[in-house]
């Protein structure tokens, strides 16, 4: 196509300008009403930006440069230039010579969402140069200056290298919104452009580049992309992406449908459908923070529609009357959501499908929710259906299964156990350990279709009645035969009629089961573990304490050995299951009972504390000093003190006493608390770490003016800051020798 003159171009701008110079009064107010209406369509102000990126589309551009500056904004492009049909639509309210079949755009219509942000917008593209300008009219309000060109004499520099160019002027509050916008922009907004490949931004002494390359086209099935993003001459981004289409035909019916013809898609007889993916960096199905890619074929592209979808679609949609989104209702859209869906369930997941890496990661990027209509109810609803109910899940012997026949297995569990056996047990298929499941779906599988480590396998074998298939499993799968032996073990170790000898081999496999991680402790407390003690009892180890011979840290054996803890009903574990052990194997052999909660039932028993104490007590009154026991008498109503001491001059020490089974605060009684403030000769005997090395701390009657009556609750640091003498029974060392008065 030839260019015509600039003298030929100059008097068609002219004649533009006479055509509305010369129409009555009513008419100009007409036209200037429809323009008002047209720019209050558009709600976001710079939003004219990605109009002028795809009417450059339309004119096969394959670069757009957007430069900002303080005062103005410079667009170029070097696609076609604008020929006659072009500036008639731009100077024209809702009128475009461009085919609905054929373009993206309606040039003129878009355009005029600019002059909500500048009223002055100069317009090059050769041979044509003209202007917007408000301040050029005497009385702007009655002339519709938004659509009246003005002839520019001169065409500046910068502008001379480039097809088509766009200046416009703009103040501060106009310079921010434009970078925000400019800033809002993605390189994603090349994916499904036919021509442009590069879109260069420049603004405060910084330059941005977005590029686009096709790498590889697979069979004409799908294409793949390469995106990248260059800051100031550097790579910063790069990104991989790939897209699918298809052409569809439009039925009769959506023709012929009273919105579609008011968009003008009655006469279209196809439309294009398309499908990115993202790509990580090992090539593999990535989700990106989605949205629905509007406008493609539209009067005005729109801004990206979030709507929650891990991939971007892309479609001529019809829209709202502020452009940013689609008609919810309208029979054509519903039509293209169906088509998109279609097209995803019947060809890209077969691509998926086939690929070695995307088999195992499509249903986590397919399988997702959106509240959001109509893409709910026409896109999304009916994908997930197609995957819960088809032949979409890899197993691990490389098939395809419905959801409703797998069971999902970790890989731990699997190096451990055959997956034949798995399956053989469960009746189901083990899904591939590499597929990517959405939570979406790991909530539905039902509790005894997830196995994540070996228990969960345990807990599974324990609800299933396997006697049938236990001879089948023989020799094939030991691993699952020993996951059912130590529910069997359990059963004869709570049998009477099982020997000792028997019941402590038990034990010891349970303990090695235990140390394999094939059971947990309370897994055998749940089920009735029972352990052997000195008596020749079998009880469960909750009510039972660690023998000597286990060197715990609180040996309550030596206590009893040593008469600090008497007339109490204590069971001590058998050490015969550590016979001829080892220092690490009898700490194993710890660590198992501990995981048993040994003694968890009694430990915490404060009458053990105190007997303790008691005992402590009179251990040192009797031992070390040398008090005759008929001397000792123990207060058996315990008001106000325990022991009471006679003295051969006929006067009576008070002692309280009290046991802690470590350095803690200790508590006493108003009663107590009153004897020892008001009893000659009184004393309170405190007993710390009972259970494990005992010493006694002995505070005297004038010591206690310093911590009574001001407190009940004593800590220890009050106890060592006023104690008296200190003992130590189970070393039989006196720190302070005690004086006789």
């Amino acid at each position: 196509m030839s260019l015509i003159s600039e003298d030929v171009a100059r008097e068609h701008i002219m004649e533009i300008q006479r055509s509305y110079m010369y129409v009555e009064d009513r008419a100009l107010k007409s036209l200037k009403a429809a323009m008002d209406i047209i720019q209050k369509n558009f709600t976001r102000e710079g939003h004219f930006i990605l109009e002028f990126i795809q009417n450059a589309e339309d004119a096969e551009a394959s670069k757009i440069k957007i430069v900002l500056e303080k005062n103005a904004l410079k667009i170029f492009n070097n696609g076609r230039p604008f020929t006659r049909d072009d500036v008639e639509a731009i100077c024209s309210i809702g009128r475009s010579h461009k085919d609905p079949r054929t373009y993206i755009g309606y040039l003129g219509v878009g355009f005029k969402s600019v002059f909500l942000i500048s009223s002055n917008i100069h317009i090059y593209s050769k041979p044509y140069r003209f202007k917007f300008d408000r301040n050029y009219w005497n009385n702007p309000d009655n002339v519709p200056w938004q659509i009246t060109p003005i002839w520019l004499d001169e065409i500046p520099k910068e502008f001379i290298e480039w097809n088509t160019g766009f200046y416009i002027s703009i103040d501060a509050e106009g310079y921010q919104i434009i970078k925000n916008e400019l800033k809002s922009l993605t390189p994603s907004l090349l994916l499904f452009l036919r021509n442009i490949k590069e879109i260069e931004i420049e603004y405060e002494n910084g330059k941005k580049e977005f590029r686009i390359n096709k790498i590889e086209e697979f069979t004409n099935k799908f294409f793949k992309y390469e995106l990248e993003v260059i800051e100031n001459g550097s790579r910063k981004e790069i990104s991989h992406w790939i897209i699918f289409r298809r052409t569809i035909e439009v039925p009769r019916d959506i023709r012929e449908d009273k919105t579609t013809k008011e968009w003008g898609r009655n006469v279209v007889e196809f439309r294009e459908i398309a499908i990115a993916f993202k790509l990580d960096d090992s090539g593999d199905l990535t989700p990106v923070k989605g949205a629905a890619k509007l406008g493609v074929f539209s009067y005005v592209p729109l801004k990206e529609e979030a709507i929650g979808l891990p991939y971007y679609i892309h479609a001529d949609f019809l829209l709202t009357q502020n452009r940013e989104s689609i008609q919810r209702d309208a029979r054509w859209n519903i039509w293209i959501l169906d088509e998109i869906a279609k097209f995803i369930t019947d060809s890209v997941i077969e691509v998926f499908k086939s690929h070695e890496k995307w088999k195992y990661s499509f249903i986590n990027i397919l399988y997702t929710d959106v509240n959001r209509e109509p893409f709910s109810a026409r896109l999304i609803n009916p994908i997930k259906n197609k995957i819960e109910n088809g032949n979409y899940f890899i197993t691990f012997d490389g098939n395809f299964t419905k959801f409703s026949e797998i069971i999902k297995v970790e890989k731990d569990v699997l190096n451990q156990i055959n997956f034949s056996c798995i399956e053989k047990i469960t009746g189901k298929k083990v899904l591939h350990p590499d597929v990517k499941l959405p939570r979406l779906l790991i909530d539905r599988l039902k509790k005894g279709d997830i196995i994540n480590e070996m228990k969960d396998l345990r807990k599974y074998l324990r609800n299933k009645e396997l006697r049938h298939i236990i001879k089948d499993l023989e020799g094939k799968c030991d691993k699952i035969l020993e996951l059912l032996e130590p529910f069997d073990l359990l059963e004869r170790l709570k049998n009477l009629k099982t020997s000792d000898e028997e019941k402590i081999e038990i034990v010891k496999r349970l303990k090695e089961f235990w140390k394999r991680g094939l059971i947990k402790g309370q897994d055998l407390i749940n089920k009735g573990f029972v352990i052997k003690t000195k008596s020749g009892k079998w009880i469960e180890p909750q009510r039972v304490f660690l023998s000597s011979e286990y060197k715990p840290s609180k040996d309550i054996e030596r206590l009893v050995e040593e008469g600090l803890l008497k007339n109490q009903q204590l069971e001590f574990v058998d050490p015969i299951f550590i016979k001829d052990a080892s220092n690490d194997e009898i700490e194993e052999w710890k660590r198992f009972l501990n995981d048993l909660k040994i003694n968890s039932k009694i430990e915490n028993d404060k009458s053990i504390v105190e007997a303790v104490g008691i005992e402590v007590a009179l251990k040192y009154l009797t031992e070390v000093r040398a008090i005759p026991k008929k001397n000792i008498i123990i207060n058996e109503s315990k008001e106000g003190y325990d022991i009471e001491v006679r003295r051969s001059d006929g006067s009576s020490e008070y002692i309280e006493v009290k046991g802690s089974k470590s350095c803690s605060e200790i508590s006493l009684t108003r009663k107590e608390f009153e004897t020892l403030q008001n009893k000659e000769n009184s004393f309170l005997y405190v007993v710390i770490n009972a259970l494990s090395d005992p010493m006694l701390i002995i505070i005297e009657k004038d010591r206690l003016s310093n911590i009574l009556p001001s407190k009940i609750m004593i800590s220890c640091n009050d106890l060592y800051s006023n104690k008296s003498k200190v003992w130590k029974p189970l070393i039989d060392v006196t720190l302070e020798k005690y004086s006789k008065t």
